[in-house]
């Protein structure tokens, strides 16, 4: 099944590679940087899931998870996070989000993931 995704990362590199692995599966994938670029697609339409780079240094992640959530509390929040302790992860799913993967990841394994919610 096809997706609207929204795709957040300020990493250029890893947007460009995920987004164009997204495309290539037939979803149709809005790219932002930072989570002003996000707000500003979220107010242009609904999105059936979220890939959200966790930030640890501003918890940037985790306030835009909970305004996507707050919006529509049907999209899935998959949460990116390159530090593996127990204690983010914890964090970040209690705040809301779906799921998580941890960073770096190989394409299968978010091709697995995304199996469970699209």
């Amino acid at each position: 099944m096809n997706a609207r995704i929204l795709l957040v990362d300020d990493d250029r590199l890893l947007r460009e590679v995920i987004g164009d692995f997204l495309r290539s599966r037939g979803h149709e994938v809005d790219i932002a940087s930072n989570r002003a670029e996000a707000v500003e697609f979220l107010q242009q339409g609904k999105y059936r899931l979220a890939l959200i780079d966790h930030d640890s240094r501003q918890r940037g992640g985790i306030k835009l998870m909970r305004e996507i959530r707050q919006a529509d509390p049907q999209v899935f929040c998959l949460i990116m996070t390159g530090y593996s302790s127990l204690k983010t992860v914890a964090a970040a799913m209690e705040e809301g989000a779906t799921d998580y993967i941890l960073k770096p990841f190989q394409l299968e394994e978010l091709t697995n993931l995304l199996g469970k919610y699209l």
